[in-house]
């Protein structure tokens, strides 16, 4: 690797570990709280959509019969 290359990689290494430093962590609180808001909202959509599902087979095998 030439010595060109070795500082665009130390270069990007630094950027990097200077971003990390700007990152506001969530506490460990508000890590569980976004991960049941998560949970709860991905539960609500599964049962919305096999509602929906349900419903739309329901018609269909209607629709065949009749």
């Amino acid at each position: 690797m030439a010595a060109d290359e070795r500082r665009k990689v130390g270069k990007f290494f630094r950027e990097i570990k200077a971003e990390m430093k700007k990152v506001t962590w969530p506490t460990p609180h508000d890590l569980i709280t976004y991960t049941e808001v998560v949970l709860v909202v991905m539960i609500a959509f599964t049962i919305l959509v096999f509602i929906t599902d349900s419903a739309f087979s329901y018609l269909l095998k209607l629709i065949i019969k009749g």
